[in-house]
């Protein structure tokens, strides 16, 4: 078997390199000594080079699995340039030739195949495989295979089945972003044995990140063309739609820029072109949607531009991990309007259709009385009560997956029109009650998409570190906790500090829930004084001063007056600095300024949105956890479990109770701590779950505060104490049992 030091010798010969990268060296001998690995570093580090090597020291053949069918043959040109043999194998190439190139594989020929996934749903193909010599078996973009990842690819699930028809050979998983939960489930979704991790290159310090918040699309416009003009290089300008990449494209080129664009709407050579164009340097830069961008191995990009805030923190920086690849300074720019959510909003809900629309989409089509169904989706729509046609599709796409439909595109014989759209075959018509979709899952999945949003919110949002946030969120924790060079620990934060005129010292934070409340009451009282009043008269109202100013403008008439009368004036205040700080809460321009909610603190106050905010730590939860829940629940606490098992949520407990949503969430706590039967994922997700467990094992629950400190900004106290409490079920129902 080939050792290290051969492979020193390897990477100088094929490759011309005299040292390995960082993480390199590790991930190679790993492989070398016959073992599994799982390995995550950043777009640009040299992954590829992790199993092209062992391919070139290791009998028999090396098959890469990749999604990116349109950069495979880029991928085999280049091995091919060095004299490597190696080529590839997806839908684009005839049978014939498929099977031409099968058969040099079992001959020996190359050394390193590429074959996209869902070549794995042929049996032909897979029995095929079964009769060469495959020595490393490498998956490529392995978040793909985890429903937890940002980009799951249902053909992924196939691998594990096909790794055991090759006898378990060595398998090698490669991702540039995965969260420590999206490693594991990698693992368990591929059936490795007892691999070695590598996380390695998260931190790219070359880059410089800031998020300026904008309201105005000229000044995103205007932001882009100075960036441009100062800096001397390339650059990508992200845009979330195809519609909205014609717009910037057209404006910059408008103000005399050198510009491309790119989007998945464009025909085959035109896309060609505009990626030419950009990777020649003919045009400096190319505004694109999330299809560009894979695979591109552009050094010299200066500058990363999101338009649009992206979906997730992994697509985020996945994107901004193409700037700077050769070491040098870059900037990576995201022009943030909370507005943009709405654009990911219909994403999500167009991707994860509800039960009900899937059922819609089902009668409607079994209504028609025909087994063949040539309607389209905006027909479909019209016959059901949902407008999203994008949802129309993913029902329709369900419906395919569970065997209920079948649809094929019509031949040259059919009209224009028709041949436009599929034909859809009806193969069976069961009662909609008894559909095989997995609407669980689907609900599930769509869940996931929606915090990974509010995760992405709330990083446009935190003062702290970006890139310390970035890291934190994949589990790299070693790390400066300012990185000196990011908007907000250089000039910004500054510049956020003097909006204000009180100096916080506390960092941002997740709220007690009291203090959310609190929160919660003043974005009220603001949204009902309508900007016509300034901070101190916001103060005074909540308070409930019955001075001049208050009766004069019979603030004391609003529902919202008086309802912090148990704080004082200054602590009110000091919110209100908070709130105002954290954009929930904007101030005019002016000799007299007036206060006002923005969209983002409309959203938290109806607890649609969460936010982090400067406030000294309150003391409520700086102590020691009470990990003695009552063992016997008050009638109080059994009246809101008795709602809850009728299946109301939190938030129509505690209306119908006149209760704190708070309160409510403690009776729940300690009714699960007390055995009563409860589902925890009500409250917490799997994954967050296991965090929290992870948390509780290392660290103890000795305080919430410093386990707290320990876990990712999203997950609050509360969470924390609804897994505590399912512990304290668990502990006892052992007891008794034993």
């Amino acid at each position: 078997m080939p050792q290290l030091d051969d492979a020193t010798n390897a990477l100088r010969k094929h490759f011309g390199f005299d040292d390995f990268r960082e993480g390199q060296r590790e991930v190679i001998s790993t492989i070398l000594s016959g073992k599994d690995a799982v390995v995550v570093m950043p777009t640009g580090s040299g992954k590829s080079l992790c199993y092209q090597l062992p391919a070139m020291m290791m009998s028999g053949s090396t098959l890469v699995v990749s999604p990116l069918i349109a950069l495979m043959k880029d991928q085999v040109d280049a091995l091919q340039s060095r004299g490597l043999p190696a080529t590839f194998i997806n839908s684009a190439i005839p049978d014939a030739e498929q099977r031409s190139r099968i058969d040099a594989l079992r001959q020996g020929r190359f050394k390193l195949v590429y074959v996209a996934p869902e070549r794995f749903r042929s049996p032909r193909f897979n029995a095929a495989l079964r009769s060469i010599n495959i020595s490393l078996f490498a998956v490529d973009e392995a978040h793909c295979v985890s429903t937890w990842g940002h980009d799951f690819r249902p053909d992924y699930l196939r691998l594990k089945n096909v790794i055991e028809s090759l006898g378990n050979t060595r398998t090698l998983a490669l991702t540039a972003t995965a969260t420590p939960y999206v490693r594991t489930d990698i693992i368990q979704q591929l059936g490795l044995k007892s691999p070695q991790t590598f996380v390695s290159g998260f931190d790219r310090p070359n880059l410089s990140i800031e998020v300026i918040h904008t309201q105005r699309e000229r000044d995103k416009i205007s932001r882009i063309s100075k960036l441009a003009k100062a800096i001397d290089g390339s650059g990508i300008i992200y845009a979330s739609t195809r519609k909205a990449v014609e717009q910037v494209g057209l404006n910059l080129i408008d103000l005399g820029l050198s510009v491309a664009m790119y989007h998945a709407g464009l025909k085959d050579a035109e896309r060609i072109r505009a990626q030419e164009n950009f990777m020649t340097g003919r045009k400096q830069m190319i505004v694109a949607t999330n299809a560009f961008g894979m695979g591109i191995d552009k050094p010299d990009i200066r500058f990363v531009v999101h338009y649009q805030m992206p979906g997730s923190i992994e697509a985020y920086y996945q994107e901004i991990g193409r700037a700077g690849r050769d070491g040098l300074p870059s900037t990576c720019l995201l022009l943030f309007n909370y507005a943009d959510k709405n654009t990911h909003d219909f994403f999500i809900d167009g991707s994860y259709p509800s039960m009900s629309v899937v059922r819609e989409v089902y009668d409607a089509l079994v209504s028609t009385g025909r087994k063949h169904i040539e309607l389209s989706a905006n027909e479909i729509a019209k016959r059901t009560d949902e407008k999203n046609e994008m949802a129309i599709n993913s029902a329709l796409y369900l419906l395919e997956r569970a065997g209920h439909i079948e649809r094929t595109v019509l031949g040259p014989g059919q009209s224009a029109e028709l041949r436009r759209h599929r034909t859809i075959v009806l193969l069976d018509d069961p009662p909609v009650t008894q559909l095989r979709v997995n609407f669980s899952d689907v609900a599930r999945r769509g869940d996931l998409e929606r915090r990974k949003l509010r995760e992405m919110i709330e990083f446009c949002y935190t003062e702290n570190c970006f890139r310390g946030y970035i890291l934190d969120y994949f589990g790299d924790r070693k790390h400066e906790r300012h990185c000196g060079t990011c908007g907000n620990c250089g000039h910004s934060s500054l510049t956020r500090s003097q909006q204000t005129s009180v100096q916080l010292e506390a960092t941002p934070r997740v709220l007690t829930d009291d203090e959310l409340l609190r929160v919660r009451k003043i974005l009220a009282c603001a949204r009902r004084m309508k900007g016509q009043f300034g901070k101190q008269l916001l103060a005074a109202t909540l308070r409930g001063s019955a001075s001049r100013q208050v009766l004069r403008a019979r603030l004391n008439e609003l529902s919202t007056y008086g309802l912090l009368n148990d704080m004082q004036h200054d602590e009110i205040t000091l919110f209100i600095e908070t709130l105002i700080s954290a954009r929930c809460l904007s101030v005019s321009p002016g000799q007299y300024p007036t206060v006002s909610i923005t969209e983002f603190g409309n959203a938290v106050m109806l607890e649609r949105d969460k936010v982090l905010l400067s406030l000294p730590e309150s003391k409520s939860i700086c102590g020691d956890v009470d990990l003695e829940l009552t063992r016997r629940p008050t009638e109080t606490m059994l009246a809101s479990y008795g709602l809850y098992r009728q299946k109301l949520d939190v938030r129509e407990i505690a209306k119908r109770r006149g209760l704190a949503r708070n309160t409510v969430e403690e009776h729940l706590q300690k009714c699960l701590a007390a055995g009563l039967e409860l589902d925890v994922s009500d409250f917490v997700s799997l994954y967050d779950k296991v965090m929290i467990d992870a948390a509780l094992d290392k660290h103890g629950a000795g305080s919430l505060k410093t386990l707290r400190d320990t876990l990712p900004q999203t997950i609050t106290y509360s969470m924390i104490r609804f897994v505590i409490a399912d512990r304290q079920r668990l502990k006892a129902k052992a007891s008794h049992a034993s």
